[in-house]
């Protein structure tokens, strides 16, 4: 048998603290991993912005239950509505779409995955490096758009805690690092957010020194910006993407769902933090998309999480791309 990090991990000689899905709308859960179905990486998918280049890689996925996608809707309700899109009325499968962008010198990447104490079926993204022939010491920039543990829990290796990305310097919204990175974290947050906690200050203070705290607009590089994008955490960013007259979003977590997001934006995911203020994200981000014509990347949206806007009734639908 070939002895891989995930075997030995798996195996309960490094096991993680006990992790809590409450933050989720699920139960809490014991052990070194979280159960769910098995998932391959996903082949890379590559487009252009003029002359950016951007490839999309997958972390793999997660399962989670469908009263994740809207904890304020009564059940027979949601059920309905998830059943005539032809979705399943009790589970949702969520994929993990990280992106990656090449722009002059610079290789940005957004987000690093959940790593491999989250969720059986992700941490795939070094995997999907490699098949892609891609090099994590060549990514100079790393772009966190919050800090929940799909996204930061990749930043360190789970084997030995060696950075796996250890040319790059980290960009983080400064009210994200300041929630999350707060001494008093578990004494002023509720438990089912305790394990989120501890993982977020294992892994951000991992690479501590290395971290640019900034605020709404900053320019990364020429032509990519992380903007404001509150209430799924308090300093959630998203990134704006600017190449020959085009513009590209790549949404982190503010929408995350196919349709529920987009014709349903006042339904509340219990991942949100900040419900009402998550919502009035949503409806900006999707006027502003269906108005400018923007391309999005979702990083939980259907493989590979790219489409467009466009006004639906009074709400409005997702169009992936073709």
């Amino acid at each position: 048998m070939t002895i891989s990090r995930r075997t030995i991990l798996g195996g309960g000689l490094a096991a993680p603290a006990t992790l809590r899905l409450a933050a989720l709308g699920g139960a809490s859960v014991g052990g070194a991993l979280l159960p769910s179905p098995a998932r391959a990486a996903q082949d890379a998918h590559r487009l252009t912005l003029g002359a950016t280049e951007l490839t999309i890689l997958s972390d793999g996925g997660l399962s989670l239950p469908a009263s994740t996608l809207a904890g304020n809707v009564e059940e027979a309700e949601r059920s309905a509505f998830l059943a005539a899109g032809g979705f399943d009325t009790a589970m949702r499968d969520s994929a993990l779409n990280i992106t990656l962008i090449r722009s002059g010198d610079a290789l940005v990447l957004v987000d690093t995955g959940a790593g491999m104490n989250f969720f059986e079926s992700a941490g795939l993204l070094a995997d999907s490096f490699d098949a892609a022939g891609l090099d994590r010491e060549a990514v100079t920039h790393v772009v966190l758009t919050h800090a929940h543990p799909d996204h930061v829990w990749g930043i360190i290796d789970d084997f030995d805690e060696a950075e796996r990305f250890p040319n790059a310097g980290y960009l983080i919204g400064t009210g994200e690092w300041d929630f999350w990175m707060d001494p008093d974290f578990l004494a002023n947050n509720p438990e089912e957010l305790h394990s989120f906690g501890l993982g977020a200050q294992r892994n951000l203070g991992a690479v501590a020194e290395k971290i640019t705290r900034v605020g709404a607009d900053h320019a990364v590089v020429p032509g990519v910006t992380m903007i404001a994008t509150p209430g799924h955490t308090p300093g959630h960013m998203s990134v704006l993407v600017e190449d020959g007259g085009e513009q590209l979003l790549i949404l982190g977590d503010a929408l995350t769902h196919p349709t529920i997001s987009f014709e349903r934006p006042d339904w509340q995911p219990t991942s949100d933090q900040v419900p009402e203020q998550a919502i009035a994200t949503r409806r900006a981000l999707l006027d502003r998309a269906a108005t400018d014509g923007l391309m999005l990347i979702g990083y939980h949206l259907p493989w590979p999480g790219v489409g467009r806007v466009e006004v639906k009734d009074t709400a409005w639908r997702y169009v992936p791309a073709g």
